[in-house]
């Protein structure tokens, strides 16, 4: 099926409204930048608040159902950064307290359980989940708003994940573009599938964003992404992990939810006229028909007594016809604007 914006779902999230013509939702994905420590996990959530991100967003997870003994190093990785359940509810109450919204990937049922209990909003689905149908449809049938990240993902993937969605008769889904490599170079980011995930499903799409730096984010959002996930760190270094050289700081951060808000302003609606401030513009810099030699009166006025010079305050050089082949009243002098009251 190929959907218009006009067919895009509206989507309510918390009191956020996500579809066409509303603000991009912004969600600062915090990761495990925490390392399992909270207090970093709460400055983290800072500057999600203070740069007017709409959500704070952690990975939420148990090591041992997460992963197998087959991966004893992957193990010993991602342990220490696993936040204890008590940790997650503070951390979750604490972003009430900023005024703003808490969200959080499970990577496990029972910690997806676990996230309904805490009251969530909406559900944050990662690319990894990619044929986990047990998991995909608990999510499903759960009736909340689902963001679904596609890296990884074929377009015959994403039909499959989203006919569970529909079988479950769960329409709130919102697609993410994604690749699924840290960091991704912009020659692999392909923004263009936006356009096949808005036009094949008809959900609000966006751009989950793996690469360094946030100039491809401002493109997404150019190109039209309702939604951006955007990984956010303390520091740009930190030893054993990858996702601080695919995050924004406190610093860039915060330019970037700026920059976005300027695009989205910028972006305007598909009407092509003038916008009221520049109605005056034309009056400047557009042209006059004026006499390019004295033009004695009663002299029948020809083309190449004329020309088109600045201000546009009188006669417009295509109603030339105006004025070609009728006489002047009185006596023009070079360089003066053409007035129609001058002429017989």
């Amino acid at each position: 099926m190929k959907c218009t914006n006009v067919d895009i779902r509206m989507i309510k999230i918390g009191n956020k409204i996500i579809g066409p013509g509303q603000p991009v939702f912004i969600i600062a994905e915090a990761g495990v930048n925490h390392f399992g420590q909270l207090d970093r996990a709460k400055r983290l959530a800072d500057i999600a608040a203070v740069a007017g991100a709409d959500a704070f967003k952690i990975q939420v997870y148990d090591t041992e159902r997460m992963i197998s003994e087959a991966s004893p190093e992957w193990k010993a990785r991602m342990k220490p950064k696993e936040l204890a359940w008590t940790q997650i509810e503070e951390l979750a109450a604490y972003c009430k307290k900023l005024g703003i919204l808490f969200m959080a990937s499970a990577h496990d049922l029972e910690s997806l359980d676990r996230l309904i209990s805490l009251g969530v909003t909406s559900l944050k689905i990662g690319s990894g989940e990619l044929g986990n149908v047990f998991y995909l449809e608990r999510a499903a049938r759960i009736g909340l708003p689902v963001i679904l990240s596609t890296g990884m993902y074929t377009i015959e993937d994403v039909e499959e994940t989203v006919s569970i969605f529909l079988h479950a008769g769960n329409k709130n889904l919102i697609l993410l573009h994604c690749v699924s490599l840290y960091p991704a170079y912009p020659e692999e980011i392909n923004l263009r599938a936006m356009d096949i995930l808005r036009e094949r499903f008809g959900f609000p799409v966006g751009y989950s964003d793996h690469t360094e730096g946030y100039d491809i984010v401002l493109a997404a959002v150019a190109r039209g992404a309702m939604v951006i996930e955007k990984h956010i760190a303390l520091e740009k270094v930190y030893p054993g992990t990858w996702d601080p050289i695919v995050s924004c700081t406190k610093e860039n951060f915060k330019e970037m939810v700026s920059s976005i808000r300027r695009i989205e302003v910028a972006l305007g609606n598909k009407e092509k006229r003038p916008v009221e401030r520049e109605w005056e513009s034309r009056k400047w810099a557009t042209k006059s028909i004026v006499s390019k030699i004295d033009i004695p009166a009663g002299i029948l006025i020809t083309r190449d007594m004329l020309d088109f010079k600045r201000p546009g305050t009188g006669i417009s050089p295509k109603d030339i016809s105006q004025i070609v082949n009728r006489k002047s009243k009185i006596a023009i002098k070079k360089d003066m604007i053409i007035q129609k009251e001058w002429l017989e």
